[in-house]
């Protein structure tokens, strides 16, 4: 029958990473080598939080991390562990 495309019930964050292939966050990575000096933030974890800001109207960083620490539990299915 084919796969089902249906994204009901998922969070539209999530919908969207889901759209974005990982080859392309790899790709991205290795030609403007993005991991090279991180200590705790990987590429992928900053396109997540960066992408939770924009969705959530977020106007600074302090914003931004309160939010994420306030919606620590519901990460996991961003592939967040916990908050960046």
């Amino acid at each position: 029958m084919g796969e089902n495309k249906s994204f009901s019930g998922q969070p539209v964050l999530s919908q969207i990473l889901d759209v974005i292939p990982s080859a392309i966050i790899n790709a991205a990575n290795r030609k403007h080598q993005s991991n090279r000096y991180y200590k705790r933030l990987p590429l992928r974890v900053h396109l997540v939080s960066l992408l939770y800001g924009v969705f959530s109207y977020c106007n600074g960083l302090r914003e931004l991390c309160e939010g994420l620490l306030a919606c620590e539990g519901k990460l996991s299915h961003l592939g967040l562990d916990k908050a960046p």
